[in-house]
């Protein structure tokens, strides 16, 4: 199955539309537990989601395949060596395991000519004694990915995607990745719960009548809005991973009962406006 569970709303102040929801301990080891019966293998996490290491450990992930991703370098002039491979044992400390799937650079920025060699050589090297099977990048523009493929071929390659966001359907960059033998894992199918949900703080009125067309599309073909976001992801034979974030467990079984449903003629609300397509502009707004 193409899900990965992502955990960056084990952070409570995660997405737009969490409000005082119940997302205790007891609900999340449900969400890991109920995943692993129906054949969800992979788990995706961050040492930046607060205690989500932590929590994930004391769940216990035996028959999962786990992803995280290292903290930003903070200080200059460090031996990345020492650094990856301490904050690497640090999350397989928390996580309770002795390896993992998948290791990411959370932060791209990090990857600047000066640091790139060096860092990318850390990643092989962890990669080289076991600790991680893939090692790659997760970004947050698509037009970073281009850049990323001139110097480095990660084994996974994390990105942005959903029905307003199709950044990744321009200049060929599924097929671009995919010939580099590269795995597709993409995120934000629910642009932490503006798609989801129809109500949504003031700030993003600019973006009401293209939010609101597409609740209204999802009404008209009797789809949970959070079904649709899925399936129009899921559709892309090239993607590998589609990182959900679930509340609850309703959820989890209501994309489960609609994996195999298709569905073609989706609304073409493309949108190009970075200052809703990426999050961290939000603050902004």
């Amino acid at each position: 199955m193409k899900i990965s569970i992502g955990t960056a709303q084990f952070d409570k102040k995660y997405g737009v539309n969490r409000g005082k929801s119940k997302f205790d301990f007891f609900l999340k080891k449900q969400l890991i537990k109920t995943a692993g019966k129906f054949n969800i293998r992979t788990i995706d996490t961050a040492t930046s989601y607060k205690n989500a290491e932590k929590e994930l450990g004391k769940i216990g992930l035996n028959g999962f395949n786990l992803i995280t991703k290292l903290p930003k370098i903070k200080k200059q002039n460090i031996n990345l060596e020492k650094w990856v491979t301490f904050s690497l044992k640090r999350s397989l400390d928390k996580l309770k395991v002795k390896n993992i799937y998948g290791l990411l650079i959370h932060h791209p920025k990090d990857l600047n000519k000066k640091n790139r060699k060096t860092y990318i050589n850390a990643l092989v090297k962890v990669k080289e004694k076991k600790l991680v099977k893939k090692i790659g990048v997760s970004l947050y523009d698509v037009e970073d990915i281009g850049k990323i493929l001139k110097f480095w071929k990660p084994d996974i390659i994390q990105i942005p995607y959903n029905v307003i966001d199709r950044r990744l359907e321009k200049n060929s960059f599924f097929k671009r990745i995919k010939k580099n033998k590269i795995e597709i894992h993409v995120r934000s199918i629910f642009l932490q719960g503006l798609l989801t949900k129809r109500e949504r703080p003031k700030k993003f009125y600019k973006w009401d009548n293209l939010l609101d067309r597409w609740f209204y599309w999802c009404k008209s073909k009797n789809l949970e809005p959070f079904q649709a976001a899925y399936l129009y992801v899921k559709k892309i034979k090239e993607i590998d991973k589609v990182v959900i974030g679930f509340d609850n467990l309703k959820q989890m079984r209501d994309l489960v009962k609609i994996n195999k449903k298709h569905v073609s003629n989706f609304p073409n609300l493309e949108c190009k406006d970075k200052m809703l397509l990426n999050p961290y502009n939000w603050n902004n707004l």
